[in-house]
Protein backbone atom coordinates (compact mmCIF):
# COMPACT_ATOMS: atom_id res chain seq x y z
CA UNK A 1 0.00 0.00 0.00
CA UNK A 2 1.67 3.13 -1.06
CA UNK A 3 1.31 6.17 1.56
CA UNK A 4 0.26 9.70 -0.13
CA UNK A 5 0.36 12.62 2.19
CA UNK A 6 -2.69 14.70 3.57
CA UNK A 7 -1.66 17.18 0.93
CA UNK A 8 -1.68 14.92 -1.77
CA UNK A 9 -4.77 13.40 -0.97
CA UNK A 10 -6.29 17.21 -0.93
CA UNK A 11 -5.12 17.37 -4.40
CA UNK A 12 -5.83 13.83 -5.40
CA UNK A 13 -9.48 14.21 -4.14
CA UNK A 14 -10.20 18.07 -4.96
CA UNK A 15 -7.74 19.36 -7.75
CA UNK A 16 -7.36 22.41 -9.32
CA UNK A 17 -7.66 22.21 -13.33
CA UNK A 18 -5.31 24.92 -14.03
CA UNK A 19 -2.52 24.13 -11.28
CA UNK A 20 0.46 21.68 -11.48
CA UNK A 21 1.65 19.99 -8.53
CA UNK A 22 5.54 19.30 -7.32
CA UNK A 23 5.61 15.81 -5.90
CA UNK A 24 7.91 13.40 -4.24
CA UNK A 25 8.09 9.77 -5.53
CA UNK A 26 10.00 7.40 -3.13
CA UNK A 27 10.00 3.91 -4.65
CA UNK A 28 9.28 0.60 -3.20
CA UNK A 29 12.26 -1.83 -3.09
CA UNK A 30 12.71 -3.07 -6.22
CA UNK A 31 10.92 -0.84 -8.42
CA UNK A 32 12.31 0.04 -11.64
CA UNK A 33 13.16 4.41 -11.58
CA UNK A 34 12.66 4.16 -15.34
CA UNK A 35 9.52 2.67 -15.74
CA UNK A 36 8.02 4.70 -13.06
CA UNK A 37 9.28 7.90 -14.84
CA UNK A 38 8.08 6.45 -18.14
CA UNK A 39 4.82 6.29 -16.92
CA UNK A 40 4.93 9.34 -15.11
CA UNK A 41 5.81 10.98 -18.77
CA UNK A 42 2.78 8.82 -20.42
CA UNK A 43 -0.09 10.57 -17.92
CA UNK A 44 1.95 13.85 -18.75
CA UNK A 45 3.81 14.85 -16.25
CA UNK A 46 7.74 15.65 -15.87
CA UNK A 47 10.44 14.13 -14.13
CA UNK A 48 12.62 17.19 -12.77
CA UNK A 49 14.88 15.23 -10.68
CA UNK A 50 16.24 11.62 -9.40
CA UNK A 51 17.39 12.27 -5.91
CA UNK A 52 18.74 10.18 -2.88
CA UNK A 53 16.95 7.55 -1.70
CA UNK A 54 15.47 6.03 -4.51
CA UNK A 55 12.63 9.38 -5.15
CA UNK A 56 12.13 10.61 -8.07
CA UNK A 57 10.87 14.77 -7.92
CA UNK A 58 8.44 15.14 -10.62
CA UNK A 59 5.90 18.37 -11.34
CA UNK A 60 2.64 16.88 -12.78
CA UNK A 61 -0.85 18.82 -13.37
CA UNK A 62 -3.08 18.57 -10.43
CA UNK A 63 -6.18 16.28 -12.49
CA UNK A 64 -3.38 13.64 -12.55
CA UNK A 65 -2.37 13.72 -9.13
CA UNK A 66 -5.13 10.31 -8.56
CA UNK A 67 -3.55 8.59 -11.60
CA UNK A 68 0.11 9.31 -9.95
CA UNK A 69 -1.20 7.68 -6.37
CA UNK A 70 -1.80 4.52 -8.28
CA UNK A 71 1.13 3.99 -10.25
CA UNK A 72 2.59 0.40 -9.47
CA UNK A 73 5.75 0.44 -7.13
CA UNK A 74 5.68 3.43 -5.41
CA UNK A 75 6.12 3.31 -1.24
CA UNK A 76 4.95 6.96 -0.79
CA UNK A 77 3.78 9.74 -2.56
CA UNK A 78 4.21 13.45 -0.93
CA UNK A 79 4.56 16.79 -1.76
CA UNK A 80 8.03 18.89 -2.38
CA UNK A 81 7.45 21.47 1.00
CA UNK A 82 9.45 20.45 3.94
CA UNK A 83 9.61 22.22 7.11
CA UNK A 84 13.55 23.91 7.07
CA UNK A 85 14.97 23.61 10.61
CA UNK A 86 17.14 27.06 11.21
CA UNK A 87 16.40 28.31 7.96
CA UNK A 88 15.09 31.79 9.59
CA UNK A 89 16.75 33.96 11.97
CA UNK A 90 14.28 33.18 14.75
CA UNK A 91 17.38 32.19 16.70
CA UNK A 92 18.43 35.37 17.33
CA UNK A 93 15.30 36.18 19.06
CA UNK A 94 15.95 33.30 21.55
CA UNK A 95 17.81 33.64 25.00
CA UNK A 96 18.50 30.76 27.06
CA UNK A 97 18.69 31.33 31.15
CA UNK A 98 21.84 29.50 32.38
CA UNK A 99 20.50 30.10 36.04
Amino acid sequence: MTYVSHPVRGMRDDPFPDESATLLLRLAEGADSESVAARVTDLGGEVDAELEFETLRVVVPEPIVADICELDGLDAVETDATIQIGGGDAGEDVELNDS
